[in-house]
């Protein structure tokens, strides 16, 4: 089980909320996922797609 202080890759967000790469990408710009870029890859805290889960059950 994953806890709310992990650290997701790119690959594994894509893989839990099946989204290809563009999506990915559109909801970090648009605010919908919180994340950060290490080097030259983005890190997105667990907490963060709880989060946007919890929003999209909403609507």
């Amino acid at each position: 089980m994953l806890t709310t202080k992990e650290i997701l890759t790119r690959e594994e967000v894509m893989e839990i909320l099946k989204i290809g790469r563009s999506t990915f990408y559109k909801l970090l710009q648009t605010g919908q996922l919180k994340g950060f870029k290490e080097g030259n890859r983005y890190k997105v805290p667990v907490e963060s797609v709880e989060k946007y889960v919890e929003m999209r059950m909403r609507t």
